[in-house]
């Protein structure tokens, strides 16, 4: 018989309470009639019974094992032509479990590459299982992929050398040795030495979901951090912003207010688990785990959890309220520029107006003038110009009154024209 080592992997999934339930229903198949969508069948005779999840060319064979309705469910999950026990409860508590058997001792560097294969599989077929609105709000969170998940490693194997260890669980901090074996902490994750593995099932299911949404606090008010660089980068880019750069600082305050409300819920649903914590501890376990959380300072690290929460509020509500100054500041800053723009451009149009009007002007002169040059070129070729000069008409020269009636002609045909093609342009 072979050695037996199983890894577990713990996350929190920042979801309500409402959005696990829904989950825990789908995945038992609760929602089956109302959902098919998510469901395939199969003429395998094996598997034709059993959920098939079949969602961006990822398929696997969920096998439900045990499930209390809109509370937790037991499952397996094929993930790499490997099942892996998956176990979901409403708190939004996750945890993938891999168990591997070898006829001698897996070794460090073995599990060193085991395990972020195991980390990427579990993340990808949790994104495929969700619906679209939870996968939102992880990736808004972390991008594509979840990559932290609180790391355990329990083995029947004896450690050799724990300094070798950290390979797989971070910088060690801490060694508790233990009758029954050995347990040595990391920066991310847990070893279990032990001839009685099963043992320490209730102190993993305790203690690591408590690190995990330690991590989770650990990002939040990283991510809260990050947010305000970019806030402050904002609010001196605004001192002298141009005006080509007022959609991009738009598009990025607007982008920074979905985040905000993601992290606020997310904080939201984290803090009422950490209250459930708090008020339900110590947890009706055995003298055993009841000891070991004792030795690791739960009670303490939970009392942690609550005083991080209360800056991670404060510094929500600071990044919130800069985010809403930043953007009535931009607002103001758009209308002071669209009402420049808007009174540029009237003073545009007024120059234009005035100015086609005086071209209306010096074009009806113009028709005048050629008028008046046409009637003289026929008096001049007619040889009759010098008997006008004779004929008197209310004691002006017939000439008078021919160069005043033409150009008044003149004048009246411009003026029609240039009117008549105005009209014409505007209805087209």
């Amino acid at each position: 018989m072979g050695y037996k080592t199983i890894v577990v992997l713990t996350e929190w999934i920042p979801f309500g309470k409402n959005h696990m339930a829904e989950f825990i229903n789908r995945i038992t198949l609760k929602e089956f009639q109302k959902r098919k969508k998510y469901f395939t069948g199969t003429e395998n005779r094996d598997i034709k019974n059993k959920a098939i999840f079949e969602i961006a060319k990822y398929k696997t064979t969920v096998s439900i094992i045990d499930f209390i309705p809109e509370t937790s469910v037991k499952f397996t999950a094929n993930i790499g032509n490997k099942d892996v026990f998956i176990y979901i409860d409403y708190l939004g508590r996750c945890l993938y479990s891999s168990e591997i058997i070898e006829p001698k001792n897996i070794t460090i560097d073995q599990l060193s590459f085991i395990i972020p294969d195991l980390i990427l599989d579990s993340s990808r077929i949790m994104s495929y299982l969700i619906t679209s609105s939870q996968r939102y709000i992880l990736e808004t969170l972390y991008g594509d992929i979840k990559l932290y998940k609180h790391i355990t490693i329990l083995t029947e194997n004896d450690v050799e050398d724990i300094k070798e260890i950290s390979k797989v669980i971070g910088m060690i901090k801490r060694i508790v040795k233990l009758s029954e074996g050995l347990i040595v902490f990391g920066e991310y994750g847990i070893y279990i030495s032990s001839s009685n593995i099963e043992k320490f099932e209730r102190f993993v299911y305790y203690y690591s979901f408590i690190r995990s949404i330690t991590g989770v606090s650990k990002d939040l008010f990283f991510k809260l951090n990050t947010i305000a660089s970019k806030l402050e980068s904002i609010s001196g880019l605004l001192e002298n912003v141009d005006i080509k750069d007022i959609s991009k600082v738009r598009a990025e305050l607007s982008k920074i207010d979905r985040e905000l409300s993601v992290i606020e819920m997310a904080y939201n649903y984290l803090n009422e688990i950490i209250e459930v914590l708090n008020s339900l501890y110590p947890p009706n376990f055995g003298d055993f785990d009841l000891y070991l959380l004792e030795e690791v300072d739960t009670k303490m690290k939970l009392e942690r959890l609550k005083y991080r929460m209360l800056e991670i509020k404060n510094l929500l509500e600071c990044n919130e309220k800069l985010a809403t100054s930043l953007t009535r500041l931009l607002t103001t800053l758009s209308e002071d520029f669209e009402r420049e723009i808007a009174n540029q451009l009237a003073k545009n149009t007024k120059y234009q107006v005035a100015l086609g009007e005086a071209m209306e002007v010096l074009e009806v002169g113009i028709f005048g003038v050629y008028a008046l040059e046409a009637v003289h070129i026929l008096l001049y070729t007619s040889g009759k110009e010098e008997i006008l000069d004779h004929i008197k008409f209310l004691s002006f020269p017939l000439e008078f009154w021919i160069i005043l009636l033409t150009i008044i002609l003149g004048i009246c045909v411009g003026t029609f024209m240039i009117k008549y093609k105005k009209m014409k342009v505007l209805k087209s």
